[in-house]
């Protein structure tokens, strides 16, 4: 059995504190606590890094494609950060639209100039 599954299932039969079962299995406190959390909020200890967006949002994320075609990846973040009021990295957003099967390519002169959607309020620059 994985060693992350054992810990979870320990802390789960209350067979110790954090601190005692990191020192049973010869890991951090902050492992144990990292790994419980995991579990408690995705349902698993699998490795590697949760996605910034979940499978059950990947069809938002279709749709705000769908809506503005012409955005750029910088206002898909825009729209994403307005409606979901959780800021994603332009990476993040590409992940998850390459996970959705979108091919998202850039585009020199992405902008509302087709007229195949909505405008986008424009970009604020620094």
């Amino acid at each position: 059995m994985d060693l992350r599954l054992r810990i979870v299932e320990a802390y789960e039969q209350h067979e110790g504190t954090y601190f005692e079962l990191a020192r049973r299995f010869g890991v951090a406190e902050a492992t144990v606590y990292r790994l419980v959390r995991l579990k408690r909020e995705h349902g698993h200890v699998a490795p590697g890094r949760p996605s910034a967006i979940g499978a059950q949002e990947l069809s938002e994320l279709a749709g705000l494609v769908s809506e503005f075609p012409d955005a750029s990846l910088e206002q898909l973040k825009r729209v994403w950060a307005t409606r979901h009021r959780r800021p994603l990295s332009r990476s993040g957003i590409l992940r998850a639209l390459r996970r959705a099967g979108i091919d998202w390519k850039p585009a020199l002169g992405r902008g509302p100039a087709s007229g195949a959607g909505p405008a986008l309020p424009p970009l604020r620059t620094r």
